[in-house]
C-alpha cells in the first residue's frame, strides 16, 4: 500500500483533515463554520494542484504503483525518449512536489489559519503545523525516492527553489513575528526548509555520484537525517508545553515580553526553558547544529565538484543556497538568544509564584532530558 500513489495521497489528505478536525473541535458553531470556510478556500486550490499532478503522472505511466511508474520512466530513458519532453510525467512530478509543500503550509502564502490558532494552546498550535509537515515530508521522500531517475533534474531543482523560498521567508518573518505561537511555528518551518535543502542535495549527489553497484537509495540516505529533525521538533514541543504550563494558572502567554525575568521566580522550570532555547539556537552538539552542519557540508561539496561548463551555474546556485541557509539559521539563533536574555536577565513585568500545570511540566522536563541525551550522544560520536 505504501507504493500506491493514490493511497499515499489519500493518507496524506486524511491526516491533514483529521488534524483540522481536532483543531476546531473546541470552537463554537459560528467560529467553526467561519474557520471551515476559510480553510476550504485556502486548501481546495492546493489539493486540486496535488491531485492534478497525481493524475498526470499516473496517466503517463498507466499505473498507480510507484514501482511501475519508476519502470516506465526508466524505459523512456532507455528508449532515448527525453523525459524533459515528456511533459505529462514531468509536470505531474512538479505539481505533486509543489502541491504537497504548499498544502502543509510551508510557504508564506499559506502560512496558517489565524482564526484556528487564536483559541488554541501553544502545544495545539505547534501540533497543527508539526503533524502536516511530518506527513508532507514523508510523502515527498516516499514519492521522489522511487520515481527519480538519472536525467530527471527538474524535481531536485524544484526542491532547491522551494527550500530557498522557505528559508528566506521564515527568516524574514522571524524578524517581525511578535507572538510565541508564530515564533515556534516559524522555527518548525525553517527546520523543514533545511531538510528540503538536504533533500535536494542528496538527489543531486544520487544522480551524479551514485554508481550502478551502489545499493543506497535516496530514501535510505534521507533516513539518516530524520532523527535530528525529530529531536528539533521534540525541543519545540517541550517549549510549547512550558508555555502552556505557565499560562494555565493565569492569563495565556502570548508575547515573549510576558516572560521577562521568569528565571528569578521559577528557577528549575526557567532553566529547562533556557536549555530548550539554547538547543534550538544551535549550540554545538545539538540536533540543530548537526543538521545545519550536514546541510552546509553537502551544499558546499556540490559546489566543489565541477566548475566548468553549464554545470557551474547549478553549483553556484547550491553555494547560494548554502549561504542563505547560514543566514536563516543565524536568524533563528539570534531570535532564541534574544528570548534567553529576556527570560534570564530582563526586568520582570509580572511575578510567577504560582505552581504551573504539573503534567505539562513533567512532559517539558522529559523533552529536556531526551534532547540532552541525544546531544550528548552526538558529541561523543562526533
Amino acid at each position: 500500500m505504501a507504493n500506491d500513489l493514490y493511497f499515499l495521497v489519500f493518507f496524506f489528505e486524511l491526516v491533514l483533515f483529521l488534524n483540522f478536525i481536532l483543531l476546531t473541535r473546541r470552537l463554537d458553531g459560528e467560529k467553526r463554520q467561519a474557520a471551515m470556510l476559510q480553510q476550504l478556500k485556502a486548501n481546495l486550490p492546493l489539493t486540486a494542484i496535488l491531485l492534478t499532478g497525481v493524475l498526470l503522472l499516473s496517466t503517463a505511466a498507466d499505473s498507480m504503483d510507484l514501482g511501475s511508474i519508476q519502470n516506465y520512466l526508466e524505459t523512456s530513458e532507455l528508449s532515448q525518449a527525453s523525459l524533459l519532453n515528456d511533459y505529462s510525467a514531468m509536470l505531474g512530478l512538479i505539481l505533486i512536489v509543489s502541491g504537497a509543500v504548499f498544502r502543509v503550509g510551508l510557504l508564506p502564502v499559506h502560512f496558517q489559519n489565524r482564526l484556528l490558532l487564536k483559541d488554541a494552546t501553544c502545544l495545539q498550535a505547534i501540533m497543527a503545523i508539526l503533524l502536516p509537515v511530518a506527513v508532507g515530508l514523508f510523502f515527498l521522500i516516499q514519492v521522489v525516492s522511487q520515481v527519480l531517475v538519472v536525467n530527471l533534474s527538474s524535481v531536485e531543482q524544484l526542491l532547491f527553489f522551494l527550500s530557498l523560498v522557505i528559508l528566506v521567508s521564515s527568516a524574514g518573518l522571524l524578524l517581525i513575528e511578535k507572538e510565541w505561537k508564530g515564533i515556534l511555528q516559524l522555527i518548525v518551518i525553517q527546520s523543514a526548509g533545511v531538510f528540503l535543502a538536504l533533500f535536494s542535495a542528496v538527489c543531486w549527489k544520487w544522480r551524479h555520484e551514485s554508481s550502478a553497484t551502489e545499493t543506497v537509495s535516496i530514501q535510505q540516505s534521507m533516513q539518516s537525517y530524520i532523527p535530528d529533525l525529530c529531536i528539533i521538533w521534540l525541543a519545540i514541543m517541550g517549549f510549547a508545553c512550558f508555555l502552556d504550563a505557565v499560562g494555565r494558572r493565569r492569563s495565556a502567554l502570548v508575547f515573549p515580553e510576558q516572560l521577562q525575568g521568569f528565571l528569578l521566580d521559577q528557577r528549575l522550570l526557567g532553566i529547562a526553558a533556557v536549555v530548550l532555547l539554547a538547543l534550538l539556537m544551535g549550540f554545538p552538539g545539538s540536533a540543530v547544529f548537526q543538521m545545519n552542519l550536514q546541510a552546509i557540508r553537502c551544499l558546499f561539496e556540490i559546489h566543489q565538484e565541477a566548475l566548468k561548463g553549464t554545470m557551474a551555474i547549478v553549483h553556484a546556485g547550491y553555494l547560494g543556497l548554502g549561504i542563505v541557509l547560514i543566514v536563516s539559521s543565524a536568524m533563528v539563533s539570534f531570535t532564541c538568544a534574544r528570548l534567553i536574555l529576556q527570560i534570564s536577565f530582563a526586568k520582570p513585568l509580572t511575578r510567577y509564584r504560582q505552581k504551573p500545570h504539573r503534567g505539562l511540566v513533567l512532559f517539558c522536563y522529559g523533552c529536556v532530558i531526551g534532547v540532552l541525551l541525544f546531544s550528548l550522544r552526538s558529541v561523543v560520536n562526533f
